[in-house]
């Protein structure tokens, strides 16, 4: 660090100097005196002060998104926004127990049990570690990506938190990032419950070879991770509510509301209904 803080030192001190005897430059002296310690002063300053201008710049841009909405209307969005995604799932839940029709958590859900009931037939024990292991491992890495982008999401979101003044932007803000932790936190918990329940249930296959413990257990596991999927996506709305305010959250959940109107449905051409209510 020296040698090049040294040269760039006196390549300025030449400079100066050339000016100076042209009459166009105040001292070069006094040029000379400050360049080096300047130059090794100026990438410390620029360090120390770029976290400090990045947090503030980010707090700012929160306040101008939370100012260009008047606080009824960001109000009525939020709320609007939860009522839409909390009424779809209500009522998704009352569809699976009051009618007949078969939702894709449901289809998936009796496609385990049904599999349970063919590796314990058939005694496939082999077969069964090997697609236990592949499931587990698939739910580890869904919960180890959500626990990931939740420390990166909150911590620039704690870093902004930290950087606005107290009041009402404030509050908004930690709301906010209470939403967001929330929801990723539920949706990586229901992965590892699932992946507690299969592994589970690989001791528990030479073990019952009667009974519908394990068949239970999968379908559990099943649901385990339809709801860690779920809450991940569902978190996609307090994370835009966090960036771009209450009209992104409003967008966004619309858009949720469509994609999972379109993944829910009964699947069909899949070969679901050669083992719906049967064996394999």
């Amino acid at each position: 660090m020296q040698g090049p803080l040294f040269r760039k030192s006196f390549v300025l001190a030449l400079l100066c100097i050339s000016q100076d005897v042209f009459g166009f430059a105040p001292s070069a002296v006094a040029v000379i005196k400050t360049a080096g310690r300047q130059a090794q002063r100026a990438p410390i300053t620029r360090a120390s002060t770029s976290v400090v201008v990045s947090s503030s710049s980010s707090a700012e841009a929160v306040s101008s998104i939370s100012a260009a909405v008047p606080p009824k209307v960001q109000a009525v969005l939020v709320l609007s926004s939860v009522l839409v995604l909390a009424g779809y799932h209500i009522n998704l839940f009352v569809k699976e127990r009051n009618s007949n029709e078969k939702t894709w958590r449901a289809y998936q859900a009796e496609a385990r049990e049904n599999w349970s009931r063919h590796v314990r037939t058939t005694e496939g024990w082999l077969y069964a570690v090997q697609t236990l292991r592949n499931a587990i491992t698939a739910q580890t890495f869904l919960a180890t990506t959500v626990l990931s982008l939740l420390t990166l999401i909150t911590g620039r979101l704690w870093d902004i938190l930290r950087a606005l003044p107290r009041g009402a932007e404030r509050q908004l803000l930690t709301v906010q990032l209470i939403s967001v932790a929330l929801t990723m936190l539920l949706s990586a918990y229901q992965f590892l419950q699932g992946v507690r329940l299969m592994t589970h249930a690989g001791f528990l296959f030479p073990v019952v070879s009667e009974g519908t413990v394990v068949d239970n257990i999968m379908r559990r596991s099943q649901n385990c991770q339809w709801s860690g999927l779920r809450y991940m996506y569902c978190s996609l709305g307090p994370i835009t509510w966090a960036v771009g305010g209450s009209r992104a959250f409003f967008v966004t959940s619309i858009c949720l509301l469509q994609f999972f109107r379109k993944i829910d449905r009964k699947p069909k051409g899949m070969g679901y209904e050669a083992f719906q209510g049967g064996g394999i």
